[in-house]
């Protein structure tokens, strides 16, 4: 359990945020990214790996908004969120709801 307290963390941080933030999918989205953020495929038990790895793709899979000269105006986190619909982002918290599950099942806490 000791080797993973780290991952636990950050795992019922995001859970947290998703359920207590005010907004809708999408803000709770924004703040639940910053702990799983923190997180890195070494510490993460295996079996968690691809679904923690999708989770993440899909909360900045369109990537950073540029402008002409090539400048970030928004994070990929950011201009994701601009464009994804409630049912895509329900999804994905849904998505994070059961890996924190798998996770506490597969270290019986």
């Amino acid at each position: 359990m000791r080797r993973y307290s780290r991952v636990r963390e950050k795992l019922l941080n995001a859970l947290h945020r998703l359920a207590t933030r005010e907004g809708d999918v999408r803000e709770r989205l924004r703040a639940a990214h910053w702990p799983l953020n923190q997180l890195t495929a070494q510490e993460l038990p295996p079996e968690l790996l691809e679904d923690w790895e999708s989770i993440m793709h899909r909360l900045t899979r369109k990537g950073p908004e540029r402008d002409a000269a090539g400048d970030v105006l928004n994070s990929a986190l950011e201009h994701t969120m601009q464009s994804i619909r409630n049912s895509t982002g329900r999804a994905i918290a849904n998505d994070i709801y059961r890996l924190y599950m798998a996770f506490v099942t597969a270290r019986g806490l």
